[in-house]
């Protein structure tokens, strides 16, 4: 059996917006299409082998046919491609033995029927309709059910746009359309991978960035486009938990996807058409921008003020400092909330996932030509690791006498380089790796608690002249202004001691990371 390779598109969509899409001209405009209820049941072994393999097996009742449904993420084809195999089977206990493809790794051709377990049901009632677009032809399935494991349940409303024949910049196009329609807003995740978020019982509202799969086989280019989807998947997968404010690491991640892009395009500046990334870098730091606000104050909040609250005692000294940052964080959470809502959004999210679908021609200078970005990754990743090491090592110089300010250049750096040590470090050998990555963490873990205190300052000032501002009277708002800055005080006070036991540990590490040697430079010598 040959795999059939799914391409499509996914938007979250709420309740108001599926009424929208059904009752719009364009919808009605590609006729009766079709309604139907699926069920589908998802399985794995107990240790959960398909899902480490990056395998969903379910069984789908469609009418009085049921069918078994296997699919394979492709990592180099990125997160709207995945490989497809459908087998009709006489009931709901899945076979793998049907399925007989040498694409497929050996551990999944080894299981039988014994070794699998119904996880969780996914149930919904699908309206389907085919769209002419140009020279493309597309199916549109406007889904409206649920994922459910155990007692938990997550609603899901989608539309899919599968991309049947034609040209990913037609889907591309009617993915942005629908995201004008229906306010869609374009993610990765799969019905499967939200059936695994909600096993044991719990929801994880936020994710890590998924695990980029590069190797020393691929082109600059390839490695661009990889490393594009992946941000977009990072982003997307979290950009829910922080508009809804569900978690405080959904605000966090979010940041830590833009700034990996930043960094992205930073590195491949010199390659690249401006007008590929002016437009989306200005959409990055504007996101930024407001997702950093809100990350701040959690900052303060959570790693500042509570473990010094916590070390000298919940006094009431330190209630209006606690409200008045509560009340704070309140406005930018929902300036999050607006921001992830909006269109401007939306037609970001369409845009980042279709430059990392571009081709060499559109990407490269024109200059340069798309053999800019055919060069070996190996090549180009040491050029630019070791461009990054350099200015690092350049803002780092005479580390003891640096003021507080050049040492929040140097940690900038750190982290420029921290990015593009993840993104480009899987290509070099593990072994030569393993100690600059290590000398690497413990700096970067020295300069952030640093930097967390220096942020505190201007936060804490900040807030102390806001909350001050809302009282009352001019009495009053002397009064307030006098508990929150011996409030404070206190905090500042007791973090400024902690910080300077970490200084002199800070100057020990950063010599030590000075002298290891980059893994890189062999590369580098060959050329």
């Amino acid at each position: 059996m040959d795999a059939y390779e799914e391409v499509e598109l996914k938007l979250r969509i709420d309740p108001d917006s599926a009424a929208k899409i059904r009752q719009s001209d364009w919808w009605r405009q590609l006729g009766s299409g079709t309604r139907k209820r699926l069920h589908s049941v998802y399985f794995d072994t107990p240790d959960r082998r398909l899902r480490q393999l990056d395998i969903s097996l379910r069984t789908r009742t469609d009418g009085r046919d049921t069918i078994q449904t296997v699919k394979m993420a492709n990592r180099k084809s990125g997160p709207i491609a995945r490989r497809e195999w459908e087998t009709l089977v006489p009931d709901a206990i899945p076979d793998p033995s049907l399925v007989i493809d040498p694409v497929l790794p050996q551990e999944f051709r080894q299981l039988t029927a014994p070794d699998l377990r119904p996880l969780f049901d996914v149930d919904v009632k699908r309206d389907t309709r085919r769209l002419a677009a140009d020279a493309a032809q597309i199916e549109l399935s406007l889904d409206e059910g649920a994922v459910t494991s155990g007692e938990v349940r997550q609603d899901v409303r989608e539309v899919e746009l599968e991309l049947v024949s034609g040209s990913l910049e037609q889907l591309f196009a009617e993915a942005r359309r629908l995201s004008d329609i229906a306010a869609g807003r374009l993610h990765a995740r799969s019905k499967s991978d939200l059936g695994y978020a909600l096993l044991h019982g719990t929801r994880k509202y936020w994710s890590k960035a998924p695990a980029l799969e590069l190797d020393a086989s691929m082109t600059a280019g390839d490695a661009l486009k990889a490393i594009a989807r992946n941000c977009f998947e990072h982003l997307t997968a979290n950009d829910d938990c922080a508009r809804l404010n569900l978690d405080p690491e959904g605000v966090h991640q979010c940041r830590v996807a833009l700034r990996r892009l930043r960094s992205l395009f930073k590195i491949y500046e010199p390659v690249l058409r401006q007008r590929r990334i002016e437009a989306l870098d200005a959409e990055v730091r504007w996101l930024g921008s407001v997702l950093g606000s809100a990350r701040d104050l959690d900052v303060l909040q959570t790693d500042l003020l509570a473990p010094a609250i916590s070390a000298l005692g919940d006094s009431e000294e330190l209630a209006p400092l606690m409200s008045g940052l509560e009340h704070n964080r309140t406005s930018a959470y929902s300036a999050v909330n607006e921001a992830l809502s909006s269109s401007r959004y939306r037609h970001f999210l369409v845009d980042l996932c279709a430059f990392g679908y571009g081709s060499y021609d559109d990407l490269a200078k024109s200059k340069l030509g798309p053999d800019a970005l055919e060069q070996p990754i190996t090549q180009f990743a040491a050029a630019a690791l070791a461009k990054s090491h350099g200015r690092l090592l350049k803002r780092g110089r005479d580390f003891e006498t640096l003021s507080q300010e050049e040492r929040h250049s140097v940690r900038i750096a750190l982290k420029k380089l921290r990015y593009a040590l993840d993104f480009f470090g899987g290509v070099f050998d593990p072994e030569r790796r393993k100690r600059f990555f290590k000398e690497l963490a413990r700096l970067q873990e020295d300069l952030g608690s640093m930097n967390d205190v220096a942020v505190a300052e201007t936060r804490l000032a900040r807030l102390v002249g806001i909350s001050a501002d809302g009282a009352s009277d001019m009495v009053a708002a002397s009064a307030l202004s006098n508990k929150l800055t011996f409030a404070a005080g206190c905090v500042l006070g007791w973090h400024r001691r902690r910080a300077a036991e970490i200084d002199e540990r800070l100057v020990k590490h950063w010599h030590s990371f000075a002298r290891t040697k980059p893994f890189w430079q062999s590369e580098l010598a060959a050329e």
